[in-house]
């Protein structure tokens, strides 16, 4: 059978969306003729017995999910597969009573399940997807322009997200920026934490025996499960004081280590770090933005992404790491080492 370019995850909310909508219920010829993921390829004869396999393999999803796919018999045909009625009770896919969301509330919880995407939520996680996406209204969140997913640069999180949830331990190449080569990390994750915008991964070190954070970002190569060592120790039995501990360490570094970058106004740049930053200085076309930040190399590389819309201004690391970056890139496309960097202003440095 020729593979839909319809995401599975999309497939099956729209069967749940047909199923909903309809009171009376709707055959299996209706459901893959009409509805998006299936009806693509229903057109094509020789697709018919896959397609049925496939809403088959669809219905249990949803059965094992918590979401009951009702199949009502037809009163002249009973037994009839062909002319049985299929349908989901609204009251499956309600919320608890009392429990509301505005729009704003309903935005942000579905740029949460965004962030995880299908193959890294977890059942109740899914199930609750379920339910979110059936209230309606508000924005969605991809009109928004913000792109909340783990992408190809997060290859990592899946299998680290299930070593969460299974606690287990695992091996994989960390490259560290001021390295020519990755180390080999063993760790037993604990927690993947959003923070400044970037995935962590809150971990306890087998080799160090202590708790370390890592950046998604740099982490190469495949994640491998591995069983323990003699000499490893045991995965913490209560990590949530570890997980706070590190997530407030954090906190204090982003406090203690602050940087000024100045912003072409009402740019991309502008929009994404002026979020908790202070206003130390503004102009007619640019303003000077001061925030905190927990990793000078990972904001050098976002500062330099935005071109002439940023240039880091304090400390001196972040501005001699945003300029040696831009000064590579020029030098790849062609321009010399000497190639004077743009201020938002229209000035040269």
């Amino acid at each position: 059978m020729a593979r839909s370019k319809v995401p599975s995850e999309e497939r099956v909310f729209s069967l749940v969306l047909a199923l909903v909508a309809s009171t009376s219920g709707l055959t299996k010829h209706e459901l893959l003729s009409s509805v998006y993921g299936y009806s693509d390829r229903y057109r094509e004869d020789a697709q018919r017995a896959s397609l049925e396999r496939q809403f088959e393999r669809d219905k249990e999803q949803l059965r094992e999910l918590g979401i009951p796919v009702e199949a009502v018999d037809s009163p002249g045909e009973p037994g009839n597969n062909q002319h049985t009625r299929y349908r989901i009770s609204k009251a499956a896919l309600q919320v608890p009573a009392g429990l509301t969301f505005t729009d704003r509330e309903l935005m942000m919880l579905r740029m949460a399940v965004l962030a995880w995407r299908e193959g890294s939520l977890t059942d109740d996680a899914r199930r609750a997807a379920m339910k979110l996406e059936s209230l309606g209204g508000g924005r969605d969140a991809l009109s928004i322009g913000v792109n909340a997913g783990f992408g190809t640069a997060e290859p990592s999180a899946p299998a680290l997200l299930a070593a969460v949830e299974a606690g287990q331990l695992v091996e994989f190449d960390y490259q560290l920026p001021d390295r020519d080569t990755p180390l080999t990390r063993r760790v037993y994750p604990l927690q993947l934490h959003r923070f400044e915008g970037r995935w962590h991964l809150i971990a306890f070190d087998a080799h160090r025996a202590a708790t370390r954070v890592f950046l998604l970002a740099r982490i190469s190569g495949p994640v491998s499960v591995c069983l323990p060592a003699d000499d490893d120790p045991d995965r913490p039995s209560a990590p949530a004081a570890l997980i706070e501990r590190a997530v407030s360490d954090m906190h204090e570094l982003q406090l203690a280590t602050r940087v000024t970058v100045r912003v072409r106004t009402h740019s991309r740049a502008d929009a994404r770090l002026a979020r908790g930053a202070q206003v130390r200085s503004e102009d007619a076309g640019s303003r000077v933005l001061e925030f905190g930040t927990v990793d000078l190399h990972e904001l050098a590389a976002i500062i330099a992404s935005y071109g002439s819309d940023a240039v880091a201004l304090e400390p001196p690391e972040l501005r001699a790491r945003a300029i040696d970056l831009l000064r590579a890139v020029d030098a790849t496309h062609g321009g010399g080492a000497s190639s004077p960097v743009t201020e938002p202003d229209g000035g040269s440095r």
